[in-house]
């Protein structure tokens, strides 16, 4: 959604949205409101933390920062319309564990916080004044990051052994189709630039454009699927430490795959970690594809878009800035992250439409599988 859409358009997304968002927790149990009962995991936060922190994102992206920069102007930044949103709800600042401790307001009144600011950044947009619409910059971000959080609600739920709403999205059968298909490369512009069309705003990660030279390469049709990757984990090969890397081996003595219930043949395989994936090509004479690849495949054949949507899928490339980098308005975003992340490309059946193009790149650390993600492969 870009920040060009008309006003009225803006506000009647931003109100959708954050009925879906609190609508995927309009059934959870009681005593998880309370942090503090909210069993800690490193890869999830506090369901009320959580949806603060959206509040507090979009307060201080679509009117704190935008007054604090007008253009001709040096004014400081504007105190949050809250008493406890700065000091409880930036992620920035408020340690991931302190998350589960913290004192907080009650549900009602944090609710109440959601409601003022999402009610203020309504009227901005459709407010006249020349200094309230530098909102307009931003708010593409802030849809977006509401948008992402809503698949971390999703997840949050799933590592939590709760049951999906029904506005969820439901997951899609595979295409009945095997097999490759071929490309046979080329030069392309790796990335989003002023030339290429896109629902979203883009984010820094993905520019400046890069020029790429992709090789011939073939990558498979659709993603693997649950029934496959269950049969290689109960086989000797998923014990066979020649098939992992020596990071990947250092994991699996760590982590013994318990979760072995059925992954029905029909559907991708879900919540694989990179080494997992790995593993699994170099059993089979396969490999992952690199995003480069992978984003060349995506805009170039229809049957390949067509079969991206199931899971996240990851990708050899390790999360790195194109040549000419800067950071966007959101600074933490990307930089923190590259080098140390592995890069994943395409969507998940929980991620927004919106979400979902060609040049998206997402990015985790290898050991992660508490994410809707998945792999296809390429033959080596």
């Amino acid at each position: 959604m870009s920040s060009k859409t008309e006003p009225n358009n803006l506000v009647m997304w931003l109100r959708a949205q954050r009925n879906y968002t609190l609508a995927l927790y309009a059934d959870l149990p009681p005593s998880l409101w309370t942090p503090t009962e909210v069993p800690y995991l490193s890869h999830i936060n506090p369901p009320l933390w959580e949806l603060g922190h959206i509040a507090w994102f979009q307060e201080y992206f679509a009117l704190r920062l935008p007054v604090a920069l007008l253009v001709g102007e040096h004014r400081e930044l504007p105190p949050s319309c809250s008493a406890f949103a700065e000091a409880l709800l930036n992620s920035n600042t408020i340690a991931h564990r302190d998350r589960w401790t913290s004192a907080y307001p009650s549900r009602e009144r944090l609710f109440a916080y959601m409601d003022e600011v999402l009610d203020l950044v309504c009227k901005a947009l459709l407010c006249e004044a020349a200094e309230i619409n530098a909102i307009d910059a931003n708010i593409g971000l802030v849809l977006a990051h509401e948008f992402m959080h809503q698949e971390a609600l999703t997840m949050t739920l799933t590592a939590l052994g709760l049951p999906l709403p029904d506005c969820v999205p439901k997951r899609e059968k595979l295409v009945e189709s095997s097999g490759d298909l071929r490309f046979e490369g080329g030069a392309f512009f790796l990335g989003v630039g002023d030339e290429k069309s896109h629902s979203r705003m883009p984010f820094d990660n993905e520019m400046p454009p890069m020029k790429v030279t992709v090789a011939p390469f073939s990558i498979s049709v659709n993603p693997l699927s649950g029934g496959v990757f269950e049969a290689f984990c109960a086989s000797a090969a998923y014990e066979n430490s020649e098939n992992w890397s020596v990071e990947g081996n250092a994991w699996r003595l760590k982590n013994s795959r318990n979760n072995l219930n059925k992954m029905p043949e029909n559907l991708a395989a879900i919540h694989i970690n990179y080494f997992e994936a790995e593993a699994y090509c170099r059993a089979n004479n396969r490999r992952l594809p690199t995003e480069a690849e992978w984003e060349f495949a995506a805009m170039r054949s229809p049957a390949f878009w067509a079969s991206v949507g199931h899971v996240w899928e990851w990708t050899s490339s390790v999360f790195l800035p194109h040549p000419g980098f800067e950071r966007g308005v959101y600074q933490e975003y990307s930089a923190p992250w590259f080098h140390t992340h592995q890069v994943l490309r395409g969507a998940s059946f929980a991620t927004h439409a919106v979400m979902k193009s060609p040049q998206y790149r997402n990015f985790y650390t290898k050991d992660r599988s508490d994410i809707f993600c998945g792999f296809r492969t390429c033959p080596v």
